[in-house]
């Protein structure tokens, strides 16, 4: 009995081991991990950081020129998110870029993987990789933070999830942006989580698109829902076909004609948008709520070698690829856009936006026709039967039913692990366009009805609309602010305000863009005004008290901020306000209580977090701002104030390490900085001098300890290169400084920032003021800008001496383009000539050369050089190209004057050519205007008498049709004068004359179409100034000289 029951009892204890190992064994299986390692890459590298500012709405970021051909083998940190599904890296010191994401049944990419780190010259500060997810958020796309290291950290989750949140602080808007990258357990997806703050009490530019890279290969399939597209400048035109040439243009091979391609898709109320490579049998999904990402946009370089040039210039055994963007707005909005409905947005003071996108792999579903969080379907009706198709990105155990009408065709109970593709099918011969598919109740529905979800969103403005009223001019005012064309934006808020100077929308933004000005005063008589007509009005009252505490009058500015309070719109940014002014008076009741409002109205409005945070450590309550900080890194856990907050509170290395150690962005500076005078708004300098004694030493830093601890500048101290001030904290900062120290470097900071606000005679006043003082290239590089057009002499001296400070290339090229500008093309040479001998490689200066060797009429030589230089293009540009076709054709004009028509024929037909070392491929045929060619060929085969030949050239000048796609125009300008010289050659001179009408009815802006016409009509009272010719129209005047 005793052997029985003990043998019964290793039975028991065996099986119990057995289910114990196979529970372990399947709670592994849903196990998601997070990790972070070096791994090796071949990377072709970015460098040259450009030490002098630029002068346009990139201040204060600054350029890096450096581009290679020559790789070299790099390790990048990478974290990584895997479960037994997908897997996904991430590249923190590359803009947080989701470099790829990978099928692990199948090891295939379903986000584009570049197995080569190739920086080239795309981006607003030039570095930019092609592939993976790029993140974008500010002014404009490839954002200055696209090729730059950002913060990061990693979290495993309660919920089994891992996590990688990155974000930076975007200068350009003083915003925030966080995205977290969240992979759970047991889904087949990752989640992108956006969370960005405007953290400023002004409104700020507001543009959002995640543009995600894709393999072109494979008979790709856009699965974009939608009826219509919109171009960047806001045309439209059907989809998924061309209406033109009737081409399925969903399919990424039926793009093969015209250039670049930008399809922002819209016309159907659908959250989902993705791919299909059919040879593969293998898909993508994105997929957000429609209210979060109503944009939807595909970009193709184009089939043709213009496109397919980038191939090799961005990858080196990855192929071509495409990208599949989503937006917050419908289309990235650009030129006449503004004259559509579809224009730019602000971000409102103190505002916080949040929205979650999915992204999964499709496996062997043919394509789909809907797509959620649960999965992707696919319905076919073909060979008289209807075929469901359904792959899960997560577990399914629900009812899967097909309704024609409302007779159920097929239910069926599927049980579904992720990534395990179910196919079924059933004869059918009914109305196909008449079907519901079900998944659960409501888990997924797809309507087969083409009317399904259809919007009646206009897609046009009202031909009568007056854009030259003053609600139009007013309108392009704000459009310019929006996108942070400040100078642009005040030209026509004025001219709104001249029209109608009782107009409240332009008196508002003229405060707005005035209180960005500095110019205080002004900026209240403006809101004083608005406020005289509407006392109540809630962005009125707004910007009144705003203006208010900026002057110090802080009555008027409570009584603002407290009417603005009636106006939902700006009730949280206007309590924050309150809060923040009583805080200053130490009244820390009051300010507590109107920061709890502020959140009461905007539950993530982190600058009234961070106050109540402040209050409550003042209060002594630490507890309640622990639970503060707490809430505010459960939104935002890259939060730096939250860490220097915990510092404060417990005054020790390791909370102060913890602090500074997840500083880790390309210029940590500058997130030193803002939190200083962050606590500096508030009151509270010495926190504020605690943030900058942590920060690394710049010039800012010891303008700011100096400010508050009421001591001279330690100007000995201070390195001035890659300095770019910027904030308007600052301004006053460095006014306040030079009434008791006179110092070059400060008028140069403070000429900076007023330049960025538009205070150019202010700025130019502060920097001639400075003399010749400076030992520093930099500040004469922007003296000479600031003078090029005002004061050329000394322009050019402060050229000199730059030069003589720092001789690199940088301000060798300044020098040659001013000369170049000035047409001095001998002194440009002698510039360009020995730095380009002894810098053969350097294929900056060596365009440079080329051009300077054009404009001196050394074809020849110049010809020579282009053979032999091969440049690293910017996206878009083809100055190459134009010099070796300008090079060519004038060689050609030479011959032609020496009656040598076969030699100039040659030379002509070499002109046709695309020589890919000059970074320029060659767009399709019917794209390419070839009229002052032809024209040419013309001229000689009439002199070589060959009539026959000669007169199809003419029928094919007549035929080229001028156009403008994707922003991109097929056509040169100034050949406007050749079309109408052949209609005069052909008897039909009035013809020609409607002709050049037509076109400066079509480009209203194009000046050389202007000069075509009066060329044609010998009007001698027109005069086209040299900046205004391109190499066209030189080589026609060279032509029209035989």
């Amino acid at each position: 009995m005793m052997k029985t029951l003990n043998t019964t009892f290793r039975i028991l204890l065996i099986l119990t081991l057995l289910v114990s190992v196979s529970f372990s064994g399947f709670s592994q299986t849903g196990k998601a991990i997070v990790k972070e390692y070096n791994q090796t890459y071949t990377t072709y590298p970015y460098s040259d950081p450009s030490p002098v500012p630029v002068l346009s709405s990139l201040y204060p970021y600054f350029r890096y020129d450096g581009f290679t051909d020559t790789p070299v083998q790099k390790e990048w940190k990478v974290v990584e998110l895997e479960n037994d599904y997908i897997k996904v890296l991430i590249f923190p010191e590359v803009g947080g870029k989701i470099w790829t994401a990978i099928e692990k049944s199948t090891n295939q990419p379903f986000i584009y993987y570049n197995h080569a780190v190739k920086f080239r010259d795309v981006a607003m500060r030039g570095p930019y990789t092609s592939g993976g997810l790029e993140l974008n958020y500010g002014i404009i796309g490839h954002t200055p933070n696209a090729a730059t290291p950002v913060d990061y950290v990693i979290q495993n989750n309660d919920d089994s999830s891992v996590s990688c949140i990155v974000g930076v602080l975007d200068l350009l808007t003083r915003s925030n942006w966080r995205l977290e990258i969240r992979l759970p357990n047991d889904k087949a997806y990752f989640i992108t989580k956006t969370f960005w703050y405007n953290s400023t009490p002004v409104s700020q530019p507001y543009y959002h698109w995640l543009n995600g890279g894709y393999k072109s290969a494979g008979n790709l399939e856009f699965i974009f829902p939608g009826t219509h597209y919109v171009g960047h400048g806001g045309e439209y035109a059907r989809w998924p076909v061309n209406e033109n040439n009737g081409q399925k243009i969903s399919f990424y091979e039926e793009n093969n004609f015209g250039g670049y391609k930008s399809y922002h898709v819209l016309g159907k109320y659908a959250g989902f948008a993705g791919g299909y490579w059919h040879d593969d049998k293998f898909g993508v999904v994105r997929y957000g709520n429609y209210d979060d990402k109503a944009g939807k946009k595909i970009w193709i370089w184009g089939l043709s070698r213009q496109g397919m040039i980038w191939e090799k210039l961005l990858t080196d055994t990855d192929g071509q690829y495409v990208e599949m963007q989503s937006g917050r707005l419908f289309n990235q909005n650009s030129g006449r856009s503004l004259y559509t409905p579809f224009k730019y947005m602000g971000f409102a003071p103190y505002a916080t936006d949040i929205w979650t996108e999915y992204f999964y792999p499709v496996l062997k579903t043919r394509g789909y026709v809907e797509a959620n969080e649960y999965g992707a379907l696919n319905l076919k009706n073909e060979d008289g039967y209807l075929k469901v198709y359904f792959s899960p990105a997560q577990k399914i155990d629900d009812n899967l039913e097909i309704r024609e009408g409302q007779n159920v065709l097929y239910s069926k109970k599927v049980s579904l692990a992720p990534m395990k593709t179910f196919a079924d099918s059933i004869r059918f011969n009914g109305n196909a366009e008449n079907l519901t598919v079900t998944v659960g109740v409501t888990k997924l529905t797809y309507s087969s009805d083409p009317q399904f979800n259809v919007i009646s969103r206009p897609l046009a403005a009202p031909d009568d609309f007056d854009w030259k009223s003053a609600y139009g001019l007013y309108l392009e005012g704000r459009e310019a602010m929006d996108q942070k064309m400040y100078p642009h934006a005040e030209e026509k808020l004025k001219a709104a305000i001249k029209l109608d100077h009782n107009h409240i929308p332009s008196l508002l933004r003229m405060a707005e863009l005035k209180l960005r000005n500095l110019q205080y005063k002004e900026a209240l008589e403006f809101a004083t005004r608005a406020l005289s007509i509407d006392t109540h009005d809630g962005e009125t009252n707004y910007y009144y008290g705003l203006v208010n505490d900026r002057l110090g009058n802080i009555t008027d500015a409570k009584d603002g901020y407290s009417i603005a309070t009636l106006s939902s719109e700006y009730r949280s940014a206007a309590y924050t306000g309150l809060s923040r002014l009583y805080l200053k008076e130490n009244d820390y009741a009051r300010a507590l209580g109107y920061a709890w409002r502020a959140v009461d109205y905007n539950r993530y409005n982190i600058e009234a977090l961070q106050l109540q945070a402040v209050i409550n450590r003042k209060n002594g309550d630490i507890g309640k701002a622990e639970s503060v900080l707490k809430t505010i890194l459960a939104f935002d856990p890259l939060n730096h104030f939250s860490g220097f907050e915990k510092y404060l509170m417990k005054n020790d290395e390791m909370s102060k390490k913890a602090f500074v150690s997840l500083i880790r962005n390309e210029l940590p500076y500058e997130t030193f900085m803002e939190l200083a005078v962050w606590y500096y708004n508030a009151g509270c300098t010495d926190e504020a001098a605690k943030v900058l004694a942590l920060s690394p030493a710049t010039a800012e830093t010891e303008y700011w300890l100096s400010f508050l601890q009421n001591k001279k500048v330690n100007f000995e101290a201070i390195k001035p290169a890659y300095s770019f001030p910027f904030r308007w904290e600052l301004a006053q900062v460095i006014e306040k400084l030079l009434s008791s120290q006179d110092n070059w470097l400060l008028k140069f900071h403070l000429a900076l920032i007023y330049k960025d606000r538009n205070r150019i005679e202010e700025s130019v006043s502060l920097i001639t003021s400075c003399g010749d003082t400076p030992d520093f290239a930099p500040f004469y590089a922007v003296r000479a800008e600031l003078l090029r057009g005002k004061d050329d002499i000394q322009c050019e001296k402060d050229l000199k001496k730059a030069l003589s400070l720092d001789n690199q290339w940088r301000y060798q090229q300044y020098m040659a383009n001013y000369y170049i500008s000035n047409r001095q093309y001998d002194k440009a040479l002698e510039i360009t000539g020995p730095f380009y001998k002894s810098h053969p490689g350097d294929f900056r200066m060596g365009t440079i050369h080329a051009r300077a060797l054009l404009l001196s009429k050394k074809y020849r030589e110049a010809d020579a050089l282009l053979t032999k230089l091969n440049i690293i293009p910017v996206e878009g540009a083809t100055g190459g190209r134009e010099m070796y076709r300008e090079a060519k054709l004038m060689q050609a004009v030479g011959l032609m004057e020496k009656k040598n028509y076969n030699g100039a024929l040659k030379f002509i037909k070499q002109a046709d050519l695309w020589p890919e070392n000059l970074g320029v491929g060659k767009p399709y045929e019917e794209d390419i205007d070839m009229r002052l060619e032809n024209w040419m060929s013309y001229l000689c085969l009439t002199g070589l008498k060959k009539s026959p030949e000669a007169q199809t050239k003419l029928d094919v000048i007549i035929k080229f049709r001028p156009g403008i796609e994707n922003t991109v125009r097929n056509f040169l300008p100034s050949n406007a004068i050749i079309t109408a010289w052949t209609y005069e050659k052909m008897d039909r001179k009035d013809e020609g004359l409607k002709w050049l009408d037509s076109q400066i009815a079509a480009f209203p802006k194009s000046k050389l179409i202007e000069w075509s016409k009066a060329v044609f009509t010998n009007d001698s009272g027109f005069f086209l100034n040299e900046g205004d010719k391109d190499a066209n129209a030189r080589i026609i005047e060279q032509l029209m000289k035989l």
